[in-house]
């Protein structure tokens, strides 16, 4: 598979954007019942072709030790949806977001436009690299590109790492501006700042 530029630009972007640190995260794409996916603990921002690991997407081989340990999660998203790239990072708003959110309903016209249903949140007992984020975020992805696991990170999916990057930086956005208002709207003296700067 030669995948490895389009993972080096996708790894740069998300680490660029804030939406991961600099071990974190990882970045899959199909090839008919194969997958490449980062290997586990590398830096998706500095990425070489020893990164990028090659596996079945059904079974285990030799290969799979080295993999993302999230790889239990990207193998049931390729076997329950259509799609052939997947994104996980960990955006910090959206994040923050799903420790009170059961949905997250962006205010913005953009973040409305692309999820005019907002994002899902899931909550599940183990939140990392576990087959039960598999089970839970596969029927949501099928009508959302999307997920955030509570207190974790979010799964996106799409036809290319691409899309899966678009959608993470969209969501992060969103929340970002969600957050914002907020805490605008809890601020005691809003309303006295605001009529003061209407008269400066």
């Amino acid at each position: 598979m030669n995948v490895l530029r389009e993972f080096q630009k996708t790894g740069a972007d998300l680490f660029t954007a804030g939406l991961n640190n600099s071990h974190s995260g990882n970045m899959s794409v199909r090839v008919n019942r194969m997958l490449a996916i980062t290997r586990t603990g590398s830096m998706l921002h500095r990425l070489d072709h020893s990164d990028i690991i090659e596996t079945t997407i059904d079974d285990d081989d030799s290969e799979t030790i080295r993999a993302s340990r999230e790889i239990p999660v990207h193998r049931a998203i390729f076997r329950g949806t259509d799609a052939d790239a997947i994104v996980h990072a960990h955006p910090a708003y959206a994040i923050a977001l799903s420790l009170s959110l059961d949905h997250i309903r962006p205010v913005d016209a953009e973040g409305f436009y692309y999820f005019p249903n907002g994002i899902p949140v899931i909550e599940v007992e183990n939140p990392i690299a576990s087959e039960e984020v598999g089970r839970a975020v596969v029927p949501l992805l099928k009508t959302c590109p999307i997920v955030v696991v509570r207190g974790h990170g979010s799964f996106a999916v799409g036809p290319t790492l691409e899309d899966g990057l678009h959608w993470t930086t969209s969501l992060e956005h969103s929340a970002r501006i969600l957050c914002l208002h907020l805490c605008l709207r809890l601020s005691p003296n809003l309303s006295t700042n605001l009529s003061l700067a209407d008269r400066q």
